[in-house]
């Protein structure tokens, strides 16, 4: 058996489609933030979710924190790493610019908004500094692990594998958007404009900036034609 290489096929126009819908949705909650018409959404679900604090999840959530802040920039070296020595050295590059592209405009978009963040409602329990909307932590967690996750899985021939790390990756973005609310850094909205946002930058990556990565199938060798075999007439 030898191998050939072929690209995986993708639907590249749909993916383009839900990254614009998600920049759309994006743009309509950032112009009700604006307008200043989430506050007591945001303040109900902030004294909902303190409700229930318990040490136990305090813990979890700061864990939770320190990995979607902290140890970002690591995740996203070691994700491009891995892209590039697992053989998808222009995916790696497109993940990189992705990544980097997703943190300036994240600064742009908090310095254009510029709301402050929730102060004597519930206790700070991180650090956080700067403005709030959009979450950093959120945008960047879908880009830099979800993005970053997607990719690589792509390169696993185990599809359970590949799903179970998608999953992960899936249920990791919602806890690290919901550690920034409970932890008294952001309101919730902040988180969903992060979320969106990164979802826009992370799905328009992966459907414009690079093309499906080459896999490895084995396919049957044609045996050499043996001597004198050729047909006469």
């Amino acid at each position: 058996m030898s191998g050939r290489l072929y690209e995986r096929p993708t639907n590249r126009p749909s993916l383009a489609y839900a990254a614009l819908a998600f920049a759309v949705l994006f743009g309509v909650l950032t112009a009700f933030v604006v307008a200043r018409q989430t506050s007591a959404l945001d303040l109900d679900l902030i004294l909902s979710l303190r409700s229930g604090a318990e040490p136990w999840l305090t813990a979890m959530f700061l864990a939770i924190t320190f990995t979607s802040g902290k140890l970002a920039i690591p995740a996203a070296i070691a994700f491009a790493i891995t892209l590039y020595y697992r053989g998808d050295a222009r995916g790696a590059a497109y993940y990189a610019g992705t990544c980097i592209a997703a943190q300036l405009l994240n600064a742009i978009l908090k310095y254009s908004v510029a709301r402050p963040r929730p102060h004597g409602i519930s206790p700070r329990l991180t650090a956080a500094g700067g403005m709030s909307y959009p979450s950093a932590d959120a945008m960047l967690a879908v880009v830099i692990f979800g993005l970053g996750t997607y990719m690589v899985s792509e390169t696993i021939r185990s599809q359970a594998v590949s799903r179970s790390a998608r999953a992960l990756a899936a249920a990791f973005i919602v806890l690290a958007a919901i550690a920034r609310v409970y932890l008294g850094a952001h309101w919730p909205t902040d988180v969903l404009g992060g979320t969106l946002a990164g979802l826009a930058c992370a799905t328009f990556g992966f459907a414009v900036l690079r093309r499906p990565p080459e896999i490895l199938i084995p396919v049957a060798e044609t045996p050499p034609a043996l001597p004198g075999a050729e047909s006469h007439g």
